[in-house]
């Protein structure tokens, strides 16, 4: 056959579209092919778009669309092959023709050349059945193309194709091409997370283009992006009148679980606000017939991309068909743009657009079914959307047909699962065997569940700069809108590990937790066998006890008496966390600093007395300690004197008795055996001053001047090691005021 040869990319061709950049690539001898013209565009970005994600080193992740027309040499042919040749770079390609109406009804096959090791692939089919998206007047009609199913290679230059029209089909359809897109590098950025939250349906009369411009709970986009300027209000489509689930009026929220975001799997903007339902009524499955399933899910938001510029540059439609993708690991992914809590008019089940919603799985599933990660989140996605809406996911709904040429008569209603599969509304193999014979269980499983199940913070313990901390137990609490009848049990988990079964009757309950950082879960489990698990607790659980010193004891500056001598008890105390509390607990009771090291307290003088203090950490576990010590007075007639010293009775004094001495060089020596001792005076206005030795070694001297009369005032201590020890005082004869009074020494045996 005349094939003719790509040449090259026409300077000047490329237009934006869905954030990817179209090339057309003329051949010699013909014009550029329709979809150069097919992509105007949009006078100004949706709302609901969330602006492109740098890519790291300041510039936007965009897609790019090339496409080599195969158009067979002549009217009416049945086959075109092309041969092998070299392209620009593309990872998904499609083949896509004039009229949206066609199909191709044959086969459709291509081989691709990989960037790298140059091997090229084993001829691979390409699915053109049931391939229509928008309903008719959903999207800008002229825009539209035909098109097979975009199949996902992988980084590739160069391809190969053959296009077989069946026996008794009809030639193949005007302007055939290929379509290759090359996604860009890959997202890699985390922003746009968002997720978890029970959806309330959304008035499409009352909700602002800003909060329906971005999912629930999603995270801003990235520092230098710009936002998308506003628009007006999306257009409402009203959907035929929900039909209640059969056998129940109303059913409890189940919350979306985790997705990235369009901004997160850097999304291009929508050529036009999307419309929007009145609910969604039936959650359409499908499978994107891509390729194998040995893709690496670092690849999805990639492959995603890709697929949103397939079906806007190469098929014509204002934004990615499905609201929905997962891949096989359980990423889930906001598809079209206008808010994953709104009941958003897709391009995904020709006919039944209105009113419901698609979630795609990347792959093919004719063969074997989705993987467990993907099918959980079907369910928890198909449950999420339904019960948004009172519809128990267990039961079926009635939808109109919407196409004036598709499965069912036009304006027929149709009985439909509110999970089904896309071979249900159209004439299509979507989502393959595997996957459609899961449905039955990804119903149950997204009905027969706990319902409204949510968990609070773990109570028992005490939060303390951002982490929470219990003593080896902590007590949960949690809510379900499910009936307790229709709960088998529910479950402690430490670490992913049950450690505590409670009846279904049950909404608390108390959990061990070893020594150590853990998560906490609560799994409930429904009648029917089916487990959700709630989101997890980090607690930190502390049995160690605080460490705290051996108290010591010795003597403090202070009033003495002969019932009383001023102490003060030493210690440190620390913990493995943080010491919260402590206190005295004997001879009295006293709360300290939590920093506190000394707590200054009174001894009975004469009698052994048992000093005791406690130390506390957050979650209220207690180390005590305590030190036994006596106390005791020696009068001032015990020590030995030198000069003249002369004897003063008062009352005030400890024991009605004193020595006075105003000259100078007059002295008295204490001997004792023990670890502390305080010397005792009376301080008067006109008292002197005086030096202090403790065994023999000047230490201080003191002032015994007081603004008032004052008595028996340990204004001197000091606490040597355990030993026989001697303090002696010697008076200065300080000018004016030359007299030293002494009553005393108090010491602690």
């Amino acid at each position: 056959m005349n094939q003719r040869q790509l040449v090259g990319v026409v300077a000047g061709s490329a237009v934006l579209v869905a954030g990817a950049t179209v090339v057309a690539l003329n051949l010699p001898g013909g014009s550029a092919p329709e979809a150069s013209r097919a992509a105007p565009v949009a006078a100004a970005e949706p709302a609901a778009v969330e602006p492109v994600v740098d890519d790291g080193d300041g510039k936007p992740v965009k897609a790019s669309l090339h496409t080599l027309d195969v158009a067979p040499p002549a009217p009416g042919a049945r086959r075109v092959e092309v041969r092998k040749r070299g392209t620009e770079k593309f990872s998904l390609l499609g083949l896509t023709w004039s009229d949206p109406a066609l199909t191709v009804g044959g086969t459709v096959e291509v081989r691709t050349r990989a960037v790298g090791t140059g091997r090229w692939s084993g001829w691979q089919t390409l699915e053109t059945a049931g391939t229509r998206g928008p309903d008719s007047g959903d999207e800008a009609k002229g825009d539209l193309r035909g098109g097979s199913e975009p199949l996902w290679v992988g980084p590739s230059d160069g391809v190969a194709a053959r296009v077989v029209s069946a026996e008794g089909a009809k030639p193949l359809p005007a302007g055939l091409r290929l379509d290759l897109v090359d996604p860009g590098r890959k997202a890699g950025s985390s922003a746009g997370q968002g997720g978890g939250l029970a959806l309330e349906p959304s008035d499409p009369a009352t909700v602002a283009p800003s909060e329906s411009a971005a999912p629930a709970a999603s995270t801003a986009a990235p520092a230098g992006t710009t936002e998308a300027p506003a628009a007006p209000a999306p257009a409402t489509t009203t959907a035929p009148a929900p039909a209640k689930g059969k056998g129940i009026a109303a059913v409890a929220r189940v919350p979306l679980p985790s997705y990235t975001s369009r901004a997160g799997w850097n999304a291009g903007p929508a050529k036009a606000e999307p419309a929007v339902a009145d609910a969604v009524n039936v959650m359409f499955v499908h499978h994107t017939a891509d390729g194998g399933n040995a893709y690496n899910c670092a690849d999805s938001p990639a492959h995603v991309r890709a697929i949103q510029t397939y079906h806007m540059g190469s098929q014509g439609w204002d934004d990615i068909g499905y609201n929905f993708l997962v891949d096989k690991c359980g990423n889930l992914f906001e598809g079209r743009g206008g808010g994953v809590d709104r009941a958003v008019v897709g391009a995904h089940t020709y006919g039944f657009n209105t009113g419901t919603a698609a979630i795609a799985v990347l792959g093919t599933y004719t063969a074997e079914g989705a993987a467990e990660p993907a099918r959980k989140i079907i369910s928890q996605v198909a449950a999420a959307r339904l019960t948004a809406y009172g519809f128990d996911p267990g039961t079926t709904a009635e939808l109109t047909e919407r196409a004036t040429d598709g499965k069912f008569p036009h304006l027929s209603v149709q009985t439909f699962q509110r999970v089904s599969g896309h071979r249900d509304g159209v004439a299509t193999a979507c989502p393959g065997d595997g996957l459609y014979a899961q449905l039955p269980a990804i119903r149950i499983e997204a009905s027969a569940r706990v319902l409204g199940f949510k968990a609070g913070a773990p109570t028992g313990g005490v939060s303390s700069g951002g982490k929470y901390y219990v003593k080896g137990k902590a007590t949960l609490s949690w809510s379900a809108a499910t009936p307790s009848a229709s709960i088998d049990r529910f479950e402690l988990l430490v670490d992913g590990a049950a450690r505590a079964t409670l009846p279904g009757t049950a909404r608390s309950g108390a959990v061990d937790v070893p020594s150590g950082t853990h998560r906490l879960q609560v799994r409930a489990t429904h009648v029917s066998g089916n487990a959700d698990t709630t989101a997890a607790a980090t607690v930190i659980s502390d049995v160690t006890l605080p460490a705290i010193s051996a108290p010591w004891l010795g003597l403090r500056t202070g009033t003495v008496s002969t019932t009383s001598v001023p102490v003060a008890v030493n210690f440190k105390a620390s913990d493995n966390v943080k010491v919260a509390w402590i206190g005295g607990t004997s001879p009295s009771k006293a709360t300290l600093s939590a920093t506190a090291t000394t707590w200054k307290t009174s001894a009975k003088p004469g009698a052994a007395v048992t000093f005791g203090v406690s130390a506390k950490d957050l979650v209220g576990n207690v180390r005590n300690t305590s030190v036994t010590r006596t106390t005791a007075l020696l009068a001032e007639t015990s020590a030995k004197r030198s000069g003249t010293w002369t004897k003063k009775s008062a009352k005030s004094h400890l024991n009605g008795k004193a020595l006075y001495a105003s000259k100078k060089n007059a002295k008295l020596t204490f001997t004792f055996t023990g670890r502390s001792a305080a010397l005792i005076v009376g301080r008067f206005k006109n008292s002197g001053k005086a030096t202090v030795y403790l065994d023999g070694k000047k230490v201080s001297t003191i002032d015994t001047k007081a603004g008032k009369t004052t008595y028996r005032q340990a204004v001197w201590a000091k606490s040597p090691a355990y030993g026989k020890h001697t303090v002696t005082i010697v008076v200065l004869a300080t000018s004016g005021r030359p007299g030293v009074t002494v009553d005393g020494l108090a010491y602690v045996k």
